[in-house]
C-alpha cells in the first residue's frame, strides 16, 4: 500500500489552525478550546510527518496496520500531551490568575491513556479498512489472476477452450 506524496488539505488545514491559535491566544480559557488546539496540532503535526518522511513509500501490509494503529496511538497520547501545554501556556501568558483549575488540569491527566488506547484502536481499525479497499486493486494485478495453476483456476487446468485445444481448430 503506497502513503499518498502529497496529502490533499493538509495547507489548508495548517492555515485554519493556525488562525484558530491566534484567535484561541486572545479568548479566556475554556476547557473544549484548548482540547480542540492539542488534538488539531497533533493532527496537523503528524500529518507533516507521514509525508515529509514517508510519502511515496509503499508498504506491505502489516506496515500499513503497524503505521495507522501508531499513528492513532500517537494522536490520542500526543493531543493529551499538548493539551496540558496549550493549558500551561495560556495561564502563562495571561497574567491575572489561572486560566484552567485543577480539577480540569487533572481531568486531562486522567484522560489521555484512554485517548491513547483510543487511538491506538481506531488507527487500527482505520488500517484494517483501508488495507480492505485496497486488497482488491492489489489482488487483480496484471499476471495475478487467470494464468493456470493460480487460485482462480484448478491447478493446470486451461482457462478457455482456445488453450484446450477447440475442435474448430
Amino acid at each position: 500500500m503506497r502513503v499518498p506524496t502529497k496529502i490533499p488539505g493538509l495547507r489548508l488545514l495548517t492555515v485554519l489552525l493556525g488562525v484558530y491559535a491566534v484567535v484561541w491566544i486572545a479568548l479566556e480559557g475554556q476547557l473544549l478550546r484548548v482540547l480542540f488546539l492539542g488534538m488539531g496540532v497533533t493532527v496537523v503535526g503528524l500529518g507533516w510527518g507521514v509525508q515529509r518522511w514517508l510519502g511515496g513509500r509503499v508498504l506491505p501490509l502489516a506496515g500499513w496496520l503497524l503505521l495507522w494503529t501508531g499513528l492513532g496511538l500517537v494522536l490520542g497520547v500526543g493531543s493529551g500531551g499538548l493539551t496540558l501545554f496549550f493549558m500551561a501556556l495560556k495561564t502563562g501568558l495571561h497574567a491575572h490568575g489561572p486560566e484552567f483549575t485543577p480539577l480540569q488540569i487533572a481531568w486531562v491527566v486522567q484522560r489521555t491513556p484512554f485517548w491513547g488506547l483510543l487511538g491506538l484502536l481506531l488507527g487500527l481499525g482505520l488500517a484494517l479498512v483501508l488495507g480492505g479497499v485496497a486488497a482488491p486493486e492489489v489482488a487483480e494485478t496484471p499476471g495475478s489472476h487467470g494464468s493456470p495453476g493460480s487460485p482462480g483456476s484448478p491447478a493446470g487446468e486451461p482457462e478457455t477452450p482456445h488453450e484446450a485445444g477447440s475442435p474448430n481448430e
